[in-house]
């Protein structure tokens, strides 16, 4: 009995390890493509005191909220992401900011309750695509600090030379 329970354990170990795994594979991808503030197992605390815990947020202002499952064997059952769809609704998260990653696939009433579901092969093609969305949101944000510094540039020298044109006028004038 004992030796059952050991392999058990064994199993149980193996399975959390994937899975953290898997969860790094994924904070990489969102890594890779520039989002800000990744955190990794963030505790949440719902108004009736009982706490979660989801894997992977990202975002400053709008947040998204990712549950990771790596299902080698069998598909994403629906009650899974049922219950991750509660855990956002508990903790008044709006379901659109969820999303649930598999590398497997999900039974198909899993992807029609209104989370949205990645299943390995959308995971694949959207790892294939993270270093182009990465340089792209690169150049995205470099042209916007280009544009903003040269905005700055220009509003600073607007309100300087008018400065300077009042300046003049209160002396002309005989200053006040």
């Amino acid at each position: 009995m004992k030796k059952l329970f050991d392999i058990g354990k064994s199993l149980a170990n193996s399975n959390k390890k994937k899975g953290m795994k898997f969860e790094e594979r994924i904070e990489k991808m969102f890594e890779g493509r520039l989002c800000f503030n990744i955190k990794r197992n963030v505790i949440l605390k719902d108004k009736n005191g009982n706490t979660s815990e989801i894997d992977i947020v990202y975002g400053i202002f709008f947040k998204k909220y990712i549950e990771c499952k790596c299902y080698d064997h069998s598909p994403v059952p629906l009650k899974d992401v049922a219950k991750f769809k509660e855990v956002l609704s508990l903790n008044n998260i709006n379901i659109a900011n969820g999303m649930f990653i598999t590398s497997n696939y999900y039974v198909p009433r899993a992807t029609t309750i209104g989370i949205q579901t990645i299943d390995g092969i959308e995971l694949k093609k959207m790892e294939m695509r993270t270093p182009f969305i990465g340089i792209l949101k690169f150049f995205l944000y470099s042209a916007g600090f280009i544009g903003f510094c040269g905005l700055s540039v220009f509003v600073l020298n607007h309100y300087k030379n008018n400065f300077e044109i009042g300046r003049n006028k209160n002396s002309f004038n005989g200053g006040g």
